[in-house]
């Protein structure tokens, strides 16, 4: 069946039926924040890593397109299609959606619509839950483009789960002591800064919903890692399926994807620019962005069975070095993301 096919699709697939071949994975970084400015220019690099701001630059001409691309309930409205590569991709993001059980009753029998936009200086993503009307997603175009599967639903968990998902569960009432109250951050502990180890809090927290999220133990916080985890199942039987495409490292780029986000919501409280490259000071922020990152690693693996097929697919622990290079990347492609968007349809 062609995705243009799947508008009155059921979500899931039973037999299985191969997708597409997604996007090929990138040869990794290249080059470093010199190169970055050499090619975008400074003013495109501080704006891309400037804190705050909300501008957000869109595509010209109309953004919704005629026949959006569907499956099931589950659509990218403004997706370039005659691109086959992020055609393939956006297909194979739509069926994992499709298939994620706790996505999947979340939004119902509500149409979910991704919309990519050419923001900057925006998160990557939000998901709006608008009741009868549906559920709303604005996806970066940059991001879209440049990260692979893994990164791109890694990404999708955390706003899906995070925000709307967490809060229809009713966890308010279980939640509100924990507002305004300082919680050792996870690998931190032992250190002594200014009198004691270093804390999160909701209070200074660009979201407190971020704070919440990373608290462990904390509702929020094992919600996230259930949704991650469910989509790390997913990737692996994608893998054992034989689907084109897919690959074991999906599932390393998931896992790395929630840690990272995790450990600089942690250890920056949620101000997560203390640890971007330009910043003065980051070089000791991102050290402890890795500590954090290696604390909730642990915690990850301590509830994966010992013989889940998840388990050595964890990816690597992280120095500053490693978490340097996340950021830059991030710059780079954000930086990128300015000079156009080849994946929304005009």
């Amino acid at each position: 069946m062609r995705a243009s096919d799947h508008d009155t699709a059921a979500a899931g697939r039973s037999p299985r039926t191969p997708l597409p071949s997604a996007a090929r994975r990138e040869d990794g970084p290249r080059g470093d924040l010199l190169a970055l400015q050499r090619t975008a220019g400074n003013a495109a690099l501080t704006a891309a890593l400037r804190e705050g701001g909300h501008a957000v630059q869109r595509a010209a001409g109309p953004a919704v397109q005629r026949a959006p691309l569907s499956h099931g309930n589950f659509q990218f409205t403004n997706l370039a299609q005659t691109n086959p590569q992020y055609r393939d991709k956006a297909i194979r993001v739509l069926d994992l959606l499709g298939r994620h059980t706790t996505i999947r009753n979340y939004v119902g029998t509500r149409t979910c619509r991704i919309t990519l936009e050419k923001r900057t200086t925006e998160t990557p993503a939000d998901v709006v839950d608008r009741g009868a009307e549906g559920v709303s997603v604005t996806l970066a175009a940059y991001y879209f483009e440049n990260y692979d599967i893994g990164y791109l639903t890694g990404m999708l968990a955390h706003e899906f789960a995070v925000h709307p998902l967490a809060s229809a569960r009713g966890i308010a009432h279980e939640e509100a002591g924990f507002h305004g109250l300082p919680f050792p951050v996870p690998g931190l502990e032992n250190e002594d800064r200014q009198g004691g180890p270093p804390m999160m809090n909701t209070q200074g927290a660009k979201q407190a919903d971020h704070i919440l999220a990373v608290i462990p133990n904390g509702p929020r916080y094992e919600i996230y890692r259930d949704v991650t985890l469910e989509m790390a199942e997913l990737l692996v039987e994608d893998v054992h399926q034989q689907e084109e495409g897919a690959s074991e490292q999906d599932v390393t780029d998931l896992l790395d994807c929630f840690l990272m986000d995790v450990a600089t919501m942690a250890a920056t409280n949620d101000q997560r620019l203390r640890a971007a490259p330009m910043t003065w000071g980051g070089g000791a922020v991102r050290a402890d962005v890795a500590k954090v990152y290696h604390a909730y690693k642990e915690r990850l693996s301590a509830v994966l069975a010992a013989d889940s097929p998840i388990r050595p697919l964890m990816p690597k622990n992280k120095d500053a070095d490693a978490v340097y290079t996340d950021f830059a990347t991030l710059a780079r492609r954000i930086a990128a993301g300015v000079l156009g968007a080849r994946s929304i349809q005009n």
